[in-house]
C-alpha cells in the first residue's frame, strides 16, 4: 500500500530576517537557521575556493576584503524596529493578526522598512496568498535590492509552482549586480541547480567561498549541485565538512537525513537527522514532510499526522502536503477529513495521480463506513478513482502497479455485494 508521496518543498519563510546575517533572524521567532562560525577541516576550501586575506589584490586593484564587503543597508527607524520585534513575537505565538498589525505599524513609521514588507510576505504566503506575498517581496527588493530573504521568498513560490526558470529570472540579475552578497550567490547557485546549469552553479558558490571558505549556504549549494550531477562521494564529503563548520544549521541535517535514507539499514539514523532539523527549525516544512512520511510508513500515524498538519499550515498551497495529510487521516480512519485533504490537493493541481490513488484507497478501505455512502457506492467510487489515477499516470505506470490488483479485488467485491443485494431483494419479495 502506498502511504505517501515525496516531493521537493521550497519554503524558506523566516520571520524578521535581518540584513547581512547569513540567514539568521534577528530574534529567531520561528527557528531561523544560523549559518556561520566554525572551522573547515584541514583548512582546505571546498569546490576550488581560495583562502584569501585583506592583502590579496584583485585584478582591479582592490583587496579581497574590499571586494567582499557589502554596502551598509538603509537604516530602519528605531520605533519601526520595535514594531518589527513585537510582530515577530506575535507571529511566534501564533497571533497572526497581531503580527500583521505590528508589521503594518512599522511601515507607517518607516515606509522603507524592508523587513516589515518581507514579514508581511511571509504571513501572506502562509495564508495561501501567493500573489500578495510576491507583491510584498517585490516591494522589499525595491527598497533593498540585494535583500536575499525577499529574493528567496519569491523564488520559493515560483519553484513550488514548478516555474524554475522564473525563479532564476528573479535571482540572476540580483546575484550579478551584488557580487559581495554571499547569501545571494548561494541562492543563485541553488536556483541554477534547478535548471541544470551546473557549471554556473559551481561558479556562483565558489564566488561566495572565495570571500568566506566557511560560508555554509554556499557549501549547501555545492552539496545539491554535486548530488544533481551524480557525484555522491563529493556531496557526502562537502556535507560532512559543512556539518563540522556549523552543526546548528537545520538544512544540513535534512540533507544528512536524505543521504542516510538512501543507504540500507540506516533509516533510524535518517529519521534522527530529520528530527534534528525540525528541532533546530520548527518551520522547516520539508523536514517535517520527510519525517512524517517515514512515521506513516512505520505505523506511527498520530506522529505523522502532527507533522503533516504543521506542514500544511506552513505551505498551504503545496498539493503534496495535502496528499500526505489525506494519507494520514485515512490511516486513522478519519474518512471525511481524508477526502477533504485529497480534494484540496486536486483543487490546487487538477491533474494529480497521487490524490486519485489516495481517494481510491480511501473508498476501498472505508467501504460502507464512509459517511453517507453504502458499500456498493463506495467501491464504485474507488474504481473510478483508480481508473483516473491510471489514466493520468499514462506511460509512467509500471507493469506491477498495485492499482491493477486493487481493481481486480474491487471487481470481485462489487459482484459479491450485488449478489447479496439481489438475494436480499428476493427475500423481501
Amino acid at each position: 500500500m502506498r502511504l505517501g508521496t515525496r516531493t521537493t518543498l521550497w519554503i524558506g519563510a523566516l520571520l524578521l530576517a535581518a540584513y547581512g546575517c547569513k540567514g539568521k533572524s534577528a530574534s529567531e521567532p520561528t527557528g531561523a537557521e544560523a549559518t556561520s562560525g566554525g572551522e573547515v577541516p584541514g583548512g582546505e576550501p571546498v569546490g576550488g575556493a581560495e583562502g584569501t586575506t585583506a592583502a590579496d589584490q584583485s585584478p582591479w586593484g582592490a583587496t579581497r576584503a574590499e571586494q567582499c564587503k557589502r554596502p551598509a543597508p538603509p537604516a530602519i527607524n528605531a520605533k519601526a524596529q520595535k514594531d518589527l520585534a513585537e510582530g515577530a513575537q506575535a507571529a511566534a505565538a501564533g497571533n497572526t493578526a497581531g503580527a500583521e498589525a505590528s508589521f503594518h505599524a512599522a511601515l507607517k513609521r518607516d515606509a522603507n522598512a524592508y523587513a516589515a514588507l518581507y514579514n508581511l510576505g511571509v504571513l501572506a504566503d502562509r495564508a495561501g496568498k501567493e500573489k500578495t506575498a510576491l507583491d510584498y517581496y517585490g516591494r522589499a527588493l525595491r527598497v533593498l535590492p540585494d535583500y536575499e530573504p525577499a529574493a528567496r521568498g519569491s523564488a520559493t513560490i515560483y519553484l513550488r509552482r514548478g516555474q524554475a526558470q522564473q525563479a532564476v529570472k528573479v535571482v540572476e540579475p540580483l546575484a550579478n549586480a551584488h557580487r559581495a552578497n554571499l547569501e545571494m550567490q548561494a541562492l543563485y547557485a541553488e536556483m541554477l541547480v534547478e535548471v541544470t546549469r551546473f557549471e554556473e552553479a559551481w561558479m556562483a558558490a565558489r564566488r561566495a567561498l572565495k570571500c568566506d571558505e566557511r560560508f555554509v549556504p554556499a557549501l549547501v549549494a555545492l552539496v545539491k549541485v554535486s548530488r544533481a550531477q551524480g557525484r555522491d562521494d563529493l556531496a557526502d564529503s562537502i556535507l560532512a565538512q559543512a556539518l563540522q563548520v556549523d552543526p546548528q544549521v537545520a538544512e544540513l541535517h535534512f540533507l544528512e537525513g536524505e543521504r542516510l535514507k538512501s543507504e540500507p539499514g540506516r533509516l533510524r539514523e535518517a529519521m534522527a537527522a530529520y528530527e534534528k532539523a525540525v528541532q533546530l527549525r520548527p518551520d522547516y516544512a520539508e523536514a517535517r514532510m520527510a519525517l512524517g512520511i517515514q512515521l506513516l510508513a512505520g505505523g506511527n500515524y498520530d506522529g505523522a499526522l502532527s507533522h503533516f498538519q504543521a506542514a500544511a499550515r506552513l505551505v498551504p498551497t503545496l498539493p503534496a502536503v495535502h496528499v500526505n495529510l489525506g494519507d494520514a487521516y485515512r490511516a486513522i480512519e478519519q474518512w471525511s477529513a481524508a477526502q477533504t485533504s485529497y480534494r484540496q490537493a486536486l483543487a490546487l493541481q487538477s491533474k494529480l495521480p497521487e490524490a486519485h490513488y489516495g481517494l481510491g484507497l480511501l473508498f476501498l478501505t472505508a467501504g460502507g463506513s464512509f459517511p453517507g455512502l453504502d458499500e456498493l457506492t463506495a467501491y464504485e467510487k474507488a474504481v473510478d478513482e483508480f481508473k483516473t489515477y491510471r489514466a493520468e499516470m499514462g506511460a509512467g505506470l509500471s507493469k506491477d502497479d498495485q492499482s491493477e490488483e486493487y481493481l481486480r479485488d474491487l471487481d470481485r467485491m462489487i459482484k459479491r455485494v450485488r449478489r447479496r443485494m439481489e438475494r436480499e431483494q428476493g427475500d423481501a419479495s
